[in-house]
């Protein structure tokens, strides 16, 4: 059995989640641009550390490791099959009891405190704790929370990762020996975390395009097409968790304020972005259009724009592209400090 973790909500800012197809609208009336051209941000790329690569490694052959038991005691990185009980009060948050639950100590999923009290135990042991939570711990279930635990270990098992022979990696990785697999991996994670800070960038500038405007209202229609899009996105998760729309508000600890506060966000920006490029005169011909259709799909595998445009309308697509042009435009004439941590 596996519990649940609940992501930080995507609010559907593109459209492509939500489908509020293309921005037509003129806002110019609605909004007075400030200094949208002279920005400043920075470009946070975390290093990767010797640890990362290692945790990066073990996750690239976690299918195809194999299982030893053991009688214990337990140890960093073994898997532990427990029963596991986690309350809040007299309110039950998790219930393995019956089934059973499969962790890897060392991971914390039930944060560090729970494999701590697993450390030096033995088959049929029992544990019990409470580990008060802070607000940033990211099972939503538990944030912010004191849950008692009660656990019992049922199975221990040694996780043995296959040896990393140079005939072993040609043939899983394509790779002629370990150091040039090593470096291929850590360029990978490099990639993926200068990627994640520049997205992280230009939604930051767009922040400050927003927050520098004028805004002295908004189209109703727009409105209520942004809160259809975020209650859509928070229904998404709802259905795949399973539990209700109010179940999900609640563990994300989501209240009507802040709902009402994302609506606006979500419209505002699109208004400012919109004027933007109505300003900048930032369009896409018809001949740009396929071009990003064919290369969006091409990055998505889709064999086709047509199996592409099976799961996304033209329209959402289009205004996805104008958002990232417009950003774009906000990136290239921006002050971007570049800052390595």
């Amino acid at each position: 059995m596996k519990k649940k973790y609940f992501l930080p909500v995507l609010l559907a800012v593109t459209g492509l989640l939500a489908g509020c197809g293309a921005d037509n609208g003129d806002y110019s009336s609605y909004v007075t641009l400030g200094d949208y051209k002279n920005l400043s941000a920075v470009l946070s790329v975390e290093a990767v550390s010797d640890e990362d690569l290692q945790a990066y490694e073990k996750e690239q052959l976690s299918y195809d490791v194999t299982y030893q038991e053991t009688k214990g005691p337990v140890k960093e990185e073994q898997l532990v099959e427990v029963s596991l009980l986690a309350k809040e009060g007299e309110e039950v948050v998790y219930d393995f009891s019956e089934d059973g639950y499969e962790l890897t100590v060392g991971q914390q999923e039930f944060g560090a405190e729970v494999d701590e009290a697993l450390l030096g135990c033995a088959i049929g042991d029992e544990v019990d704790l409470t580990v008060t939570y802070d607000d940033e711990f990211e099972d939503a279930l538990l944030c912010g929370k004191d849950i008692s635990y009660h656990i019992e270990i049922r199975k221990v098992s040694d996780v043995i990762y296959p040896e990393l022979t140079n005939e072993y990696l040609k043939e899983n990785f394509g790779e002629s020996s370990l150091e040039a697999w090593e470096q291929t991996l850590r360029e990978e994670l490099l990639s993926e975390r200068q990627a994640e800070a520049t997205e992280n960038m230009r939604d930051d500038l767009v922040e400050q395009a927003v927050d520098s405007a004028q805004i002295s209202g908004y189209p109703k229609s727009l409105y209520k097409a942004k809160r259809e899009a975020v209650q859509q996105d928070y229904q998404s998760y709802a259905d795949m968790f399973g539990c209700s729309l109010e179940d999900i508000y609640e563990m994300l600890q989501v209240s009507e304020d802040d709902l009402e506060q994302q609506y606006l966000d979500e419209t505002y920006r699109t208004m400012v972005l919109s004027v933007i490029r109505q300003q900048e005169n930032i369009t896409l011909s018809d001949e740009q259009l396929q071009e990003k259709l064919e290369e969006y799909a091409s990055e998505n595998e889709y064999d086709s724009v047509e199996d592409l445009l099976q799961d996304y309308s033209e329209d959402d697509l289009t205004q996805y592209f104008l958002d990232e042009e417009t950003k774009d435009f906000l990136e290239e004439h921006a002050k971007i400090t570049v800052s390595e941590s």
